[in-house]
């Protein structure tokens, strides 16, 4: 009976201590994880000052500037504790075409619609699906001309769009590199964005003419539009005034944080405005 009672009593404590273990390791997972979201929001104010600081600097955004520059694995301390490491990369977010532009007040605008088909021809689909896909964008936002309808409505990733129709939803994937959901209407960047969005939006501009443009704009970034049209001055190349800049307002943070066993990734989308950069969305990432 002794040996008995010594058995369960060793089984009772066994249970106890194993639950505690269980207990310890959960409250150090969630302490882990709020020092990392503690960490990330500090890195997203780090790159908000260096966006301002990079808005004081220059008029214009290309690639060469160091909020461009990927940031790889960092060990964010040094004093012999848990090792914290950072990692991420800006993107700009006007180097693709945004869907937003498509949005009418009831229809979707038919020169926002022109441009999506000439991407679509230049990646071998065919350009009338542009108008089944701008009806689909146009449906996710009920009122264009409220801004704040449409930030609460807009959809985090381009992958939150919903196409139903087959050819639609292949031409879709077709596209899905070249183009962005902003929350209002914005320009490309000229001195961002690939040759296929830059063909796209300039109406008479050829692929293999895009190409040089891209290739000249490596060995020194456009000032203004004009600069950018005489880059080619064999070529007749048009936009609607307010369709190409040389600066950006909207960038969008991919980053990374790990802290003991948290794991931690974020997309964050920036819009800088005079004076201030500010956080419009953020989301978590599922690795």
């Amino acid at each position: 009976m002794a040996m008995l009672i010594v058995a369960i009593v060793a089984m009772m404590v066994t249970g106890v201590f194993h639950r505690q273990s269980i207990m310890l390791r959960n409250l150090e997972n969630v302490t882990a994880s709020s020092q990392a979201r503690w960490l990330m929001a500090g890195a997203v104010d780090w790159i908000r000052v260096i966006l301002l600081e990079d808005a004081r600097a220059s008029a214009t955004d290309h690639l060469g500037e160091p909020w461009a520059v990927p940031l790889a694995q960092t060990r964010l301390n040094d004093d012999g504790r848990d090792p914290a490491w950072l990692s991420g990369a800006i993107h700009d977010g006007q180097s693709r075409i945004n869907l937003r532009n498509l949005v009418g007040a009831q229809e979707p605008v038919q020169a926002e619609v022109a441009v999506l088909g000439r991407l679509l021809a230049l990646l071998g689909e065919n350009e009338s699906l542009a108008e089944p896909i701008a009806r689909i964008v146009q449906l996710h936002f009920t009122d264009a001309n409220d801004a704040a309808l449409a930030v609460r409505l807009l959809p985090a990733r381009f992958d939150d769009l919903e196409f139903a129709d087959l050819p639609a939803r292949e031409a879709a994937e077709k596209i899905r590199r070249y183009v962005t959901v902003l929350p209002v209407p914005t320009p490309i960047n000229a001195n961002t964005a690939s040759a296929e969005v830059l063909a796209a939006r300039f109406d008479g501009l050829r692929l293999v003419d895009a190409q040089r443009l891209v290739a000249s704009r490596d060995r020194a970034p456009f000032k203004d539009l004009t600069d950018v049209v005489s880059r080619l001055a064999d070529v007749s190349m048009t936009a609607p005034p307010g369709t190409v800049v040389v600066a950006s307002r909207f960038f969008i943070l991919e980053g990374g944080i790990e802290y003991r066993r948290a794991r931690l990734r974020q997309r964050v989308l920036l819009r800088r405005e005079t004076g201030r950069v500010d956080v419009v969305w953020r989301r978590e990432v599922r690795t």
